[in-house]
């Protein structure tokens, strides 16, 4: 008696528990909730500087690009100032480490200088930091928390061409391949090998992520410079910004154009003209969408080469990123104001509009991690505000951290249900 009133008891317990979970699962609420978060639905609320997160060191005068990485839940920063790339944890809003050994920046190194470094900054999904760094150098550094070599330069690799010699400056910006695992990476303003003060042709550098060997370099005849690289997964292939030709050269009588290159023959395969404007950043969004700064934000079918839409109510960004958590591009730049307010510029993906400026004085390059919608801005001191900090009025000065610059955390009042 006793054990069949148990195995009824059970029984019961059993129905009921499975009357919750049809319940739950079953619940509108629930599934709309469940679908919000898998299609990374945007938050709501207002979005605002919540935090400022202190970097130990030299106050940050000179920096460059910053990453925020999924994998390891944290954010990169190319910090010249202190010859390093820093890292903090993007969910406790806390300083790391650095990883140090870097060129610093242009008035930092020692004479003659040969580009600064760090500036370009990627993190593969082995935990590996690639950053570029000055003398035409490329850095690898392990970012495993699990490794003996936590923060440790592992490898330098030169991606220096004879047509500059010694005088290739600094290796730029860079982006990943994963299906290739390439490493591109823009050396963008080199001088000639016979004269250090003479202007050579922009190159860029393939260089494999498994062995470190240069596999490749791509010269851009006329070019003033080269910015930004992108991996486009749908055409197998890189993109990278050319801000403009000398003379009236390249594809778009000397205005910008985005180059197409081929990470297995190490070529361009054709261009891409966004307009009479000069590049910088760019970000690939949903779809076959690229966010292109050039004389502001410009929508691109990366595809089709179309321009889609431009944004006016805010100037053009160093550093685009787009946030898969919220389906939002943000980046800092110059609003429309009189005066004009540095400002964290946010457009939404799907709609192609502009969303918002938030005001973010002193703030660089933003990046966000998708996990918690959280953005992240490096924002500088100035030698005015280091030599007297009560005139800082940067992002930072809100949380009372003045004439040393900061990492700012911008985030919504209210997460989507």
């Amino acid at each position: 008696m006793r054990h069949q009133f148990g195995r009824e008891l059970g029984r019961a317990a059993a129905i009921a528990i499975m009357a919750v979970v049809c319940f739950v699962i079953l619940s509108p609420t629930f599934g709309l909730a469940a679908k919000k978060k898998a299609r990374g639905e945007k938050p709501e609320g207002a979005l605002t500087a919540v935090k400022a997160i202190e970097i130990p060191g030299h106050p940050l005068l000179s920096s460059d690009i910053a990453w925020a990485d999924p994998g390891t839940k944290r954010i990169y920063l190319a910090d010249r100032s202190n010859f390093a790339v820093d890292v903090f944890d993007g969910e406790k809003n806390v300083f790391v480490g650095r990883v140090t050994g870097f060129a610093g920046a242009s008035d930092m190194t020692p004479p003659p200088p040969n580009g600064q470094g760090p500036n370009g900054v990627v993190v593969t999904p082995t935990k590996k930091v690639w950053a570029g760094d000055g003398n035409s150098t490329v850095r690898v550094a392990d970012v495993d928390p699990k490794s003996s070599n936590f923060l440790k330069v592992i490898k330098s690799i030169d991606t220096a061409i004879p047509e500059c010699g010694s005088n290739c400056d600094r290796a730029d910006e860079i982006a990943y391949d994963p299906q290739d695992r390439v490493i591109v990476i823009a050396n963008n303003e080199p001088h000639t090998a016979s004269d250090a003060k003479a202007r050579g042709n922009p190159y860029a550098t393939f260089i494999s992520a498994d062995s470190y060997a240069v596999l490749g370099h791509v010269s851009f005849e006329g070019a003033t410079g080269l910015e930004q690289p992108t991996w486009i997964p749908q055409l197998h292939a890189f993109s990278i910004s050319v801000p403009g030709y000398r003379n009236g050269g390249g594809s778009n009588g000397g205005n910008a154009e985005v180059a197409i290159l081929d990470p297995k023959t190490y070529k361009v395969s054709r261009t891409i003209k966004p307009g009479d404007c000069h590049a910088s950043g760019q970000t690939l969004g949903p779809s076959d969408q690229l966010l292109l700064s050039c004389g502001g934000p410009v929508l691109l079918n990366v595809s089709s080469g179309q321009v889609e839409g431009k944004i006016v109510e805010i100037g053009s960004g160093d550093e685009d990123w787009y946030n898969p958590g919220d389906g939002r591009y943000y980046f800092t730049a110059n609003d429309k104001q009189t005066p004009p307010v540095n400002s964290l510029g946010v457009i939404d993906a799907k709609t192609g509009k502009w969303v918002a400026n938030i005001p973010d004085p002193g703030g660089r390059q933003a990046v966000a991690l998708p996990g918690n919608n959280h953005i992240f801005t490096p924002v500088r001191a100035t030698p005015a505000t280091v030599k007297d900090p009560s005139t800082d009025q940067t992002t930072c000065s809100k949380f009372g951290i003045r004439g040393q610059g900061c990492i700012a955390v911008f985030a919504y009042s209210k997460a989507a249900n």
